[in-house]
């Protein structure tokens, strides 16, 4: 399945995006081109169970942010992504707590700018366990239905691809060693630690299973829904 000339991804917390796309964000930037592939994070991220070790406790929220955004940045920059393509919603948002507003609003920036030539790519709105997750998913879906935004495909973890037609899924491999390598070195950015920088591991500590599952997937495959 073509992408659009345009991809925005929306993982809704640091990790997502490799963890259920890094094949996909890969396959975009490789189909689209390094400056016509964005992604947005909804989240700040600082609700992690991991944050409740002493290590953590004078820490404010922004402070936990900014330690899970680490992490995050420096995986997009080992999948291709360019830092100007990265819109953090938590930092431009006048709220704490969810965006999930500003996300409808960026989502419909996206569609009229590029004149519907995108496409956008969130979490599933009913095949997930996380209900930040499904809440993100609706938002795309809502507007998908309202016909405000024409083309969209939905992250799918893998327990849940039963759950999904095969006539709707999308699948996307890493299918050489150079893109193979890429989203491993994405992944591996979530399990560093590197005390004196600030780098604590988070991400894979605080789902070191999916990662792990990922990470035994010669294919570092990707799972979207159509639907």
């Amino acid at each position: 399945r073509k992408f659009k000339d345009y991809v925005v991804f929306y993982p809704q917390h640091q990790d997502d995006e490799v963890l259920w796309a890094g094949s996909a964000i890969v396959k975009a930037l490789k189909e689209c081109g390094e400056d016509n592939v964005y992604v947005v994070l909804v989240s700040d991220g600082s609700g992690v169970n991991v944050f409740n070790s002493m290590r953590f406790k004078n820490l404010s929220r922004k402070e936990k942010q900014n330690l899970r955004d680490a992490e995050f940045k420096a995986a997009l920059k080992d999948l291709g992504v360019k830092n100007s393509n990265i819109i953090i919603l938590p930092n431009i948002d006048t709220k704490v707590g969810s965006h999930f507003e500003l996300l409808e609003k960026v989502m419909l920036g996206f569609e009229n700018k590029f004149n519907s030539n995108v496409t956008h790519i969130a979490h599933h709105y009913e095949y997930d366990d996380h209900p930040m997750h499904k809440k993100n998913g609706l938002v795309l879906k809502n507007l998908k239905d309202e016909n405000k935004i024409k083309d969209c495909l939905y992250f799918i973890k893998p327990k849940y691809i039963k759950d999904v037609p095969a006539k709707y899924r999308v699948i996307y491999t890493a299918d050489n060693k150079l893109e193979y390598n890429k989203i491993e070195r994405a992944c591996n950015e979530y399990k560093l630690i590197d005390v004196d920088n600030k780098r604590f591991g988070i991400g894979y500590i605080s789902a070191h299973s999916y990662f792990d599952h990922l990470l035994k997937d010669p294919k570092l495959t990707s799972i979207l829904s159509i639907k």
